[in-house]
């Protein structure tokens, strides 16, 4: 795999066999060979796009030379190209002297002013500069750059339409030539063009003695009808147009039309298998894996969907790991893959240790780097008021690290835990950082916490959720449970309906984010006694809830068998449980939830209750949030 840098990307591209939208000049259903990819952005660039000269001299512009930029570079989200008059999306020629901008596209094949002689219409069409308007051939909006007028017919078409003929032969179908169609003028099978499956639009080319129909993305732009790619075999392999059941022999899954095929070897590939990396991390295993063409041969099962994978079609397999395999498609999907080709780049990984050891029981943590910390095994208990900087959670008789000269306090786990990990949440690597006196929401529980947080500048989650790892055996469910992204489910400790949750393969268990890391017994203002988490297995009668009166449903909740009193989860485990008490915390809310908190305080602990106070929105704030500088006590939540 060759690793290439331009200078018109900032991350590293990899040659591709074709590209058919480029990120470039932005013409999409435009295939061409010899192209690259980034797999951090997942964009595309033609060869000639991505090789693109730093600088230039170009006819519409004759004073002064040409430099090429990016939308990113010019920190401005509005630019306009003065040939075509539509936005630019990335990158452009411009002089840093008129503040003339042109796009690349325009840039390499500027519109001609007349088309004399177009295909689709019998009249001359006129160049419609920074004009609007639906083209008669597609009835498509913005789906070209420029815009041409017959002013005989007062029809517009756009240049790639005007140049299409009525009647063509076409490479994949050269039995019989294949006429111009409207859904309106012939009923065809499936809807689907038969060269990349997608759906038909109002026009397309269609034969019906073959009932081949294609749409207009692929009459323009053919995918290349032979490639040859030794990552995904070692023959040329040729496109096969036609509707046709198969398995893909790179990622074993089905398909219904238009393989890659190499007929000397009885291959068959999607066109979409063709590109895949060799190398990758995913976010489901801590080493690096590689794609294999073939596994031995075994009962493989899917690190992902859990499902059997094909051996003899190969996988993505662990050199470390001799038993873990996933499926080449779960495998690069977005919410998995880090989008990182690692071929050819060397494995550099260097373990960062959380703490420096000083002597015997004594430590140099890097959250507390003024101090040095000292351990404690005893079984000590602390005051119900000190509670760990890490998780924000009570000191119980577990060991901790105690500061020798202030009360900076560890759990000894939290103390030991990786400074950057692999996380389910995320496809990127998260790094472990302090919370010191700021505060965050978790993107996963969606929970207030002002202790450690895994993370990148977008994405946050608090260390207890940080340690979540797949399978998940909770004790409500004999089953393992694990994380889907998106499936969209209602979960059953709360009944909440949730995008991302952790649910069991083989029934119809399902938990969401938040409830699944529900502590099993914890503490509370409002009773004395450890209050223990309840499933509602084999309970009967009405439950209320002792904190805000209300009835309690058929969902989960916390009661204190020694009072027999009962709280809902929420009201015992709100969403500023993990903020450390004694320190001062700004937070924003959205209008609706400050109402909520002035008009029900019961649902929030004590201490916000007693001493919360609302500052008016022109202290600094805007739109419909308001700002609340609460004060917590030291004392137990």
């Amino acid at each position: 795999m060759i690793r290439i840098k331009l200078p018109t990307h900032k991350h590293p591209l990899y040659p591709t066999p074709w590209v058919r939208s480029c990120n470039g000049c932005c013409r999409d259903g435009d295939y061409a060979k010899d192209g690259y990819r980034c797999y951090e952005c997942r964009t595309f660039f033609h060869k000639e796009c991505a090789e693109s000269s730093l600088e230039i001299n170009h006819s519409s512009h004759p004073e002064h030379p040409l430099h090429l930029s990016t939308i990113v570079e010019s920190r401005s989200p509005y630019l306009i190209c003065k040939l075509c008059g539509l936005l630019i999306y990335h990158m452009f020629y411009h002089c840093p002297i008129c503040k003339f901008v042109v796009d690349t596209a325009c840039a390499k094949n500027p519109p001609p002013d007349v088309i004399e002689h177009p295909k689709a219409h019998e009249h001359s069409l006129v160049y419609l500069k920074n004009a609007n308007g639906t083209c008669e051939f597609c009835e498509e909006i913005y789906c070209s750059r420029y815009l041409y007028e017959c002013f005989q017919c007062q029809l517009k078409f756009h240049f790639e339409c005007a140049n299409i003929p009525l009647e063509i032969i076409h490479p994949s179908h050269s039995k019989h030539p294949i006429k111009f169609l409207t859904r309106e003028e012939h009923h065809f099978s499936d809807g689907k063009c038969r060269i990349c499956g997608n759906e038909l639009k109002r026009r397309f080319y269609h034969c019906s003695f073959c009932k081949f129909s294609v749409d207009l993305a692929c009459v323009n732009n053919l995918p290349p009808l032979t490639i040859l790619s030794p990552k995904a075999h070692d023959h040329q392999i040729s496109l096969m147009p036609r509707i046709i059941s198969f398995n893909c022999d790179v990622c074993g899954w089905a398909g219904d039309r238009s393989p890659y095929s190499c007929r000397q070897c009885d291959f068959m590939i999607h066109q979409s298998c063709i590109d895949l990396p060799e190398i990758i991390n995913v976010n489901r295993h801590e080493h690096r894996l590689s794609r294999r063409r073939q596994l031995s041969p075994g009962n493989w099962i899917c690190g992902f969907c859990h499902k059997k994978v094909d051996w003899s079609c190969g996988a993505y397999s662990c050199s470390i790991c001799p038993n873990y395999a996933i499926h080449s498609k779960c495998a690069i999907r977005d919410d998995v893959w880090d989008k990182l080709e690692l071929k050819g780049i060397p494995e550099d990984f260097q373990e960062i240790k959380p703490f420096k050891v000083i002597n015997g029981n004594l430590i140099h943590h890097f959250s507390h780097e003024e101090h040095y910390l000292q351990l404690n095994e005893e079984n000590i208990t602390c005051g119900e008021n000190v509670r760990c900087e890490a998780c924000v959670l009570h000191i119980n008789y577990q060991a901790f690290y105690s500061c020798v000269q202030c009360d900076f306090i560890l759990h000894k786990t939290c103390a030991n835990l990786p400074r950057m990990k692999r996380h389910i949440y995320y496809d990127k690597p998260l790094t472990l950082t302090s919370g010191g006196m700021t505060q965050f929401k978790c993107s996963a529980c969606y929970n207030w916490s002002s202790g450690f947080r895994y993370g990148t500048e977008s994405f946050k989650i608090d260390v207890i959720c940080g340690e979540i790892s797949e399978p998940i055996f909770h004790e409500s469910h004999g089953c393992p449970l694990y994380y889907i992204y998106r499936n969209g489910k209602t979960c059953a400790a709360c009944g909440k309906w949730d995008s991302s949750t952790f649910c069991c393969d083989d029934c119809k268990f399902v938990l969401d984010l938040k409830c699944v890391v529900l502590p099993k017994t914890t503490k509370h203002w409002y009773d004395d006694h450890p209050l223990s988490l309840c499933y509602r297995v084999n309970t009967k009668g009405e439950y209320w809830c002792d904190i805000c009166e209300e009835s309690i449903e058929k969902y989960w909740f916390y009661n204190c068998d020694d009072c027999c009193t009962a709280f809902h989860t929420k009201c015992v485990v709100g969403d500023f449980s993990l903020l450390m008490p004694g320190r001062s915390i700004i937070t924003y809310y959205d209008e609706l939830r400050i109402e909520a908190m002035q008009t029900s305080p019961r649902f929030l602990p004590r201490h916000i209750r007693r001493s919360g106070q609302k500052i008016p929105s022109s202290t600094g704030t805007s739109g419909n949030s308001s700002r609340f500088i609460v004060y917590f006590p030291n004392e137990q939540l």
